[in-house]
């Protein structure tokens, strides 16, 4: 029956829960349904669909996604009855589910879809709108994962950041501005910042790293916020002990970076942040004096000055705030938990690049072992090549392929990156209606500088890939163009090398020369390599219609050595023309990108005299330190593909 279960685990004399002693006689769909925050042996959120009479329940740890990137995991549990909808209390220790129940939010809910695998449905209610989805994980009937299907109502909602370096402040004396600052005490701990969500607590240090200790002891500190998403910044294990709480950097999917100091303090003083464990730093206006004379006399190390009008500036030192000396040393604060032998990697910096101040953590790791180049290396050589690669770039939107242990372990994708982007790199939010991830939006990075190259090289992005088209400037939403280019990616099957390519690019090239395109030949930095021809078309699908036809033209012409079919079991001996690149769901690598190889290889534009003359794969073998005297001898070989556009046939 559909409450046996709910009955079986509630005593009727001992919860004030309702316990009814009959079943609904009602089936078939409804529409009611109620969250509830519930504060049991963890603080979690009851998620009840009206369903046959009954509230199909499902209780999610960290509460409703924020967006469509966010999964949440959601457990089912057993169906409770209608009378639920308007429940809240004190369940008594003891019984099931003990604890405080509030109701986080009602209302009414639309069922798109409902079956044993997958819900979909939309919301109502006084708190929340819009389409959320469940789906079912692996076998078991109870585990299932919740995301949101719809993007955040909100149009300034932004993800809460988990990269971001904290703002500094400039050694320094009393200002003279006395009247403009507020004065904040420090008690000699350790810089951390605080990621609160879904009830739970996070501690990062400076670099981004999460902290070796995990203070287990500021868990309710998440049970105060609930489903407030905040980021703080403060210092930890100081003299007197616990989180000393001193700015706000982002609240409830709002970035708070750009307010003024006072506003993020009011924002702060608003939030439950006193607790027995964690406390906001108290905030002086004016009177540095007095304040510097107090901290001294206690014992305390150092008096911050903000002014009042400050932004946060990550990784920023500057006389928006002075840190002056009491000339007191603080009282030892307790010992430091151990931690792991450190490597020699960890760290962080701020490098100064377009005008900008980018964050660089773990400067010295080695992303590339057999060479020992390490990430600044890797930086480096990005705003090397900058002023070369930023116009192939430009308007494209860029996925990563992020190697952070370096390129001996394991790489991943990254098209999304709403959660840590900078606030300074431009963004596109593309439909992507049926991607793999579940996602109907994505948020892309746009590379239009060289702070944002040397950011994406602080991810350990090493490759950068791009569509063969770009967004429309100024189009709302965004809008794809058509292609611009039209890309022969040529791959080298089992026993072929890039020497065998070099010769099917010269045949390539010579079928482009018959409708009068030009054709301009590039390594791809891995076994093969490509041919570029800059185009005008009338539909999208006309470069790969074209390229389809040259492919197969060429391997009707010579089966021997040239294929145009994906199959790798019949590619043995012969060079594949991919002519599928050009599908506008695909991206190429970047011309000048890294490769995540051994060696660091890049994507290196070519003359046709190289062409002709290779007779080694190692003839057109480039690495990140061969570029610089490249570019000198050479320039940008691919600058035609930004101006020189053909029609195509």
């Amino acid at each position: 029956m559909p409450l046996d279960e709910y009955r079986r685990k509630r005593d009727p004399d001992r919860t004030p829960e309702p316990v009814p002693a009959e079943d609904p006689a009602l089936t078939g769909p409804g529409s009611a349904f109620v969250i509830q925050q519930h504060h049991a042996r963890s603080l979690h959120w009851d998620l009840r669909l009206e369903r046959d009479g009954v509230l199909a329940s499902w209780a999610v740890p960290k509460g409703l996604p924020p967006d469509q990137q966010t999964l949440r995991l959601a457990v089912r549990t057993e169906d409770h009855p209608m009378e639920y909808l308007e429940f809240s209390g004190e369940i008594p220790a003891g019984e099931y589910g003990a604890g405080q129940m509030t109701i986080w939010d009602r209302g009414h809910y639309e069922t798109l879809k409902w079956n044993d695998a997958e819900v979909q449905f939309v919301l109502h209610g006084e708190r929340t709108h819009g389409r959320y989805i469940l789906l079912r994980k692996g076998k078991g009937p109870n585990q299932w994962l919740l995301r949101r299907g719809d993007p955040p109502e909100r149009t300034d909602w932004r993800p809460l950041p988990r990269e971001l370096s904290p703002m500094l402040a400039a050694p320094g004396e009393l200002p003279p501005d006395d009247d403009q600052r507020r004065y904040e005490v420090r008690f000699g701990g350790t810089r951390v910042l605080v990621r609160v969500d879904g009830g739970r607590v996070e501690l990062l240090e400076p670099d981004g790293a999460p902290a070796a200790n995990r203070h287990p002891e500021l868990a309710g500190l998440g049970r105060a916020l609930g489903s407030t998403t905040a980021l703080l910044d403060g210092e930890i294990d100081g003299n007197p002990p616990g989180l000393w709480i001193t700015d706000l950097l982002h609240l409830d999917g709002r970035d708070c970076l750009d307010l003024p100091y006072r506003e993020r303090r009011e924002l702060a003083e608003g939030l439950p942040l006193t607790g027995q464990h964690w406390r906001l730093v108290p905030s002086y206006p004016g009177g540095g004096a007095a304040v510097l004379a107090a901290a001294a006399e206690q014992g305390l190390p150092s008096v911050v000055a903000k002014r009042a009008d400050s932004r946060y500036l990550p990784g920023h030192r500057g006389e928006e705030w002075i840190e002056i000396r009491t000339g007191a040393e603080a009282a030892e604060p307790p010992p430091a938990p151990a931690r792991r032998p450190s490597s020699g990697k960890r760290g962080v910096t701020s490098v100064p690049v377009a005008g900008r101040q980018v964050r660089l953590a773990n400067p010295d790791k080695v992303l590339y072992p057999l060479v020992s180049l390490r990430k600044r290396d890797v930086m480096d050589y990005y705003l090397a090549v900058a002023e070369v690669m930023l116009p192939h770039l430009a308007g494209r939107p860029v996925t990563l392929r992020r190697w952070p242990d370096g390129v001996d372990a394991p790489s991943f994708f990254e098209k999304n990156v709403s959660r840590h982007v900078p606030s300074w790199v431009r963004t596109v939010r593309l439909a992507t209606p049926g991607s793999a991830a579940g996602s109907e939006f994505i948020d892309y990075p746009l590379l239009d500088d060289a702070a944002g190259l040397a950011w994406v090289a602080n991810l350990a992005a090493l490759e950068l890939h791009v569509p063969q088209w770009t967004v429309q400037d100024g189009s709302d939403p965004p809008e794809r163009t058509d292609p611009d280019l039209l890309v022969f990616d040529l791959d080298p099957g089992e026993g072929c090398t890039i020497v065998d390519c070099a010769r099917i690019a010269e045949r390539v090239a010579a079928v482009l020369a018959e409708d009068d395109l030009p054709a301009y030949p590039r390594t791809s930095g891995g076994k093969g390599m490509q041919l570029y021809t800059p185009v005008r078309v009338e539909r999208p699908e006309q470069t790969s219609e074209y390229a389809r036809a040259v492919a197969d033209r060429l391997a009707g012409e010579d089966p021997g050595k040239v294929i145009a079919v994906m199959a790798k079991q019949r590619r043995r001996g012969r060079v594949f023309i991919d002519w599928s690149q050009n599908n506008p769901v695909k991206t190429t690598v970047a011309s000048y990108s890294l490769r995540g190889r051994h060696q660091p290889t890049v994507a290196t534009p070519l003359t046709w005299d190289e062409v002709h003359a290779c007779r080694r794969p190692t003839d057109l073998v480039f690495t990140a330190p061969d570029l610089p005297d490249r570019l000198a001898a050479h320039g940008d070989l691919l600058a035609p593909l930004l101006t020189d556009h053909h029609p195509l046939p």
